[in-house]
């Protein structure tokens, strides 16, 4: 029942709390909920389950706030635990958003305007509010009390390994979700952990995180006990039996074809005559094939994608060498030695290759890591225009690094260590399908876009970069007003030149010229930031050394005998024709990205920042964009270009820049994902940019482009910026 008026008639919040005498917490949790919302349009729920005055406090205490504050007295006959209320609480919700939290202010009220924030931002279905924690489990709690919960953590991805990846705390009690996202009728509270039902029941949420430290408890008592423990491993059985039932049809359909292959192996051996190993292998092609039909058309019936040959392919070939390899000289060894009976070694050997199957398989593998213990980000600050946070370090990014918090955070890099990312409804998703070993991500624009990568792609942090952070950083700042623009460029007395290459070369040893000297100062060599006011911003990412860049060095002896080794085998791999027969194979629908990410773990890219191959290198951090040089290989001459014609190559030569799969496909989909043409938007900041420039075409048979720079004075040294993106903030 309603205690007081609304002060909107559709708030955006809704805040769902649970109650069981928790009279001492009601006053404080309003309080610290009005200070930290603002005027944010909320109204607070209290569901109830109370036998001590904790319904009285709340009546007094609503007409005190500027929001709404309701109260539902559930009686004695509708008291079925704290999930219960909270699905209670959500039916009642009316609120585009819907908050549930704890009123014992373990759980802060100050978190539930940041998930609120976060879910705008994301663009998420539900934000899960995770507890920090570490190997023990979250911190707050009592030891004893963090290592049930962690335990718990694991039981519960042990059995949902797939449904839980994207939560690091499934069991957490504060979280925000879409009120339209969730239907309350669907779920079937047990206990009190809501969290699970709702991730479980409802497999296409998008879900982000935010993390908070779980405070000591204010007053009252914790609700956990024995019996609440009992009732959490009833509930998890039962959704592993009704939220899924391909798992009940699995354990079917196995049980079935264990009882048959024993049946048949006995028949063909004492009856029939067959020696027993040959009866082992009969039986068991009969069984692949019976085994496939029931799981196509029966168990994951619903799942079948793609031409059924290749399902049913990938089926025998996995069961023949399971046969061959490990059912039939187990049972061979336990015969022979005369250990047991030919039919309890067919069960044994069944039964042995079955866990070894789950054991190698991707959840499995996953559940290695399922301890929860969140790691501080990673954060990256170009030029106060875009933030970037993420789960791993970014060496292409390490000039930005920044140990302070972020203003805004536009992309938000996650790894799934758990396989292959969930392709939830409105998410960009590029998939190899190789599971946790090949490349797959998930992204969900939005004003932080939330990129979600497979575990492999953490090893490859140049492939992480170059093939999805880029196209996502490139569109980014033309949201900002600014275009990554592909050239390289130094600046002289605030004066910058950029450098851009008709055909693909000479923009790295051009730059490396022109700062070798000291005449210039560094501001990028692959990709400059340039604004429409023609300002240019410094983009220096580790130059990928090759025999032209190497030429160029006039420090190459401070690498050291074996990286100019390293150097020259690398330069084989790296090769513009390798990377060019590697696009090749792309167009044949092989994984060339999973493979670019094996090769680039094998043997790394030669990159080094600009620093250790120039000695005394002076860095900018902007300048005033003043000429334009583009650079071909042939006879030897310079024109001057009217600006229309440098903008016209420079945006061509923008749209042309590529990658590894998916680059293209990723520049495709985000430049026409936030309801204009980025490209178009992209070509507008290029001209508003170069209209004051001066614009040459320089072409030169021996690659000495550097000599047609503008004159310049000599720059001092400038300190070097420590890399201080790969330390943790």
């Amino acid at each position: 029942m309603p205690v007081n008026r609304s002060a909107v008639s559709t708030p955006l919040l809704s805040v769902v709390v649970p109650t069981r005498n928790e009279a001492s917490n009601v006053e404080p949790l309003l309080h610290r909920l009005h200070k930290a919302a603002g005027h944010l349009a909320l109204e607070v729920i209290f569901v109830d389950d109370s036998v001590d005055e904790t319904p009285d406090v709340i009546q007094v205490n609503a007409g005190r706030f500027p929001f709404a504050v309701r109260l539902i007295v559930r009686p004695p006959a509708r008291r079925d635990g704290l999930s219960g209320a909270v699905v209670e609480g959500l039916r009642a919700a009316r609120g585009t958003w819907a908050a549930v939290m704890d009123a014992d202010l373990q759980h802060p009220p100050e978190v539930v305007p940041r998930l609120l924030k976060h879910a705008q931002v994301t663009g998420a279905d539900m934000v899960v509010g995770s507890r920090t924690a570490d190997l023990a489990g979250p911190r707050g709690l009592g030891l004893g009390r963090a290592l049930t919960s962690q335990a718990l953590t694991v039981m519960a991805r042990t059995v949902f390994p797939r449904l839980l990846k994207n939560a690091s705390d499934p069991l957490t009690g504060l979280f925000l979700v879409r009120r339209q996202a969730v239907d309350p009728e669907s779920l079937r509270p047990d206990g009190f952990k809501i969290l699970l039902e709702i991730l479980v029941r409802s497999p296409h949420l998008h879900v982000s995180e935010v993390f908070f430290d779980f405070a000591p408890r204010h007053e009252g008592d914790s609700k956990a006990d024995l019996h609440e423990g009992f009732r959490f491993f009833r509930h998890l059985l039962r959704l592993r039996l009704t939220a899924y039932p391909e798992f009940t049809r699995f354990l079917i359909v196995g049980t079935l074809g264990l009882l048959g292959n024993n049946l048949v192996l006995a028949l063909l051996t004492e009856p029939g005559g067959v020696h027993y190993l040959l009866s082992t292998v009969i039986a068991a092609e009969l069984f692949t094939l019976l085994n496939f039909f029931l799981t196509e058309s029966w168990v994951f019936s619903s799942r079948r994608q793609g031409p059924m040959g290749r399902r049913f392919l990938s089926f025998l070939l996995m069961n023949q060498f399971f046969l061959f390899a490990l059912r039939l000289p187990i049972i061979f060894y336990l015969v022979s030695l005369g250990l047991t009976h030919y039919v309890v070694a067919n069960l044994l050997s069944i039964l042995a290759v079955s866990l070894l199957r789950y054991i190698l398989s991707e959840q499995w593998i996953w559940t290695s890591r399922l301890l929860s213990r969140q790691r501080r980000p990673f954060r990256y600050d170009i030029h106060g225009i875009v933030g970037i946070e993420s789960q791993v370090p970014l060496p292409e990014l390490a000039y930005f690094g920044t140990a302070e918090p972020l203003t805004f955070t536009d992309i938000r890099l996650l790894v799934d260590r758990h396989g292959t990312p969930t392709c939830v409804p409105g998410a960009i998703c590029y998939d190899e399908r190789l599971g946790r070993f090949g490349f797959g991500l998930a992204i969900m624009p939005g004003d932080c876009t939330e990129v979600v990568v497979s575990p492999a792609l953490e090893k490859s942090p140049y492939v992480l970069y170059k093939s999805i952070l880029e196209p996502l950083v490139r569109w980014a700042l033309v949201r900002r007003g600014y275009a990554l623009v592909y050239g390289a460029c130094a600046a002289s007395n605030g004066r910058a030149v950029l450098i851009t290459p008709q055909t693909d070369t000479g923009k790295t040893p051009t730059v490396l010229r022109a700062i070798a000297g000291r005449a210039y100062a560094f501001l990028a060599d692959d990709m400059t930031v340039v604004g429409r006011d023609g300002e240019v911003k410094s983009y220096p990412k580790p130059i990928t050394v090759g025999q032209g860049t190497l030429r160029a060095i006039d420090n190459v002896d401070a690498l050291g005998r074996r990286q100019r080794l390293a150097l020259r085998l690398q330069g084989l791999l790296y090769l513009r024709s390798g990377r060019r027969a590697g696009l090749w194979l792309s167009g044949w629908k092989l994984p060339v990205a999973s493979l670019n990410l094996l090769v680039q773990r094998l043997v790394p890219p030669p990159k080094y920042m600009v620093d250790r191959l120039v000695a005394e290198v002076a860095y900018a951090d902007s300048a005033a964009l003043a000429d334009v040089m583009i650079i071909e290989k042939g006879r030897n001459f310079e024109e001057t270009l009217a600006i229309e014609q440098a903008v016209q190559i420079v945006s061509r030569k923008n749209r042309e820049v590529g990658g590894f799969p998916p680059y293209a496909f990723l520049v495709a989909q985000m430049g026409r994902r936030y309801g204009q043409d980025l490209h178009q938007v992209e070509s507008e900041i290029i001209g508003a940019a170069l209209r004051n420039c001066v614009a040459r075409r320089v072409s030169s048979p021996a690659g000495n482009w550097w000599q047609h720079l503008p004159v310049a004075v000599p720059t001092q040294p400038a300190a070097v910026k420590p890399e201080v993106g790969l330390s943790r903030s």
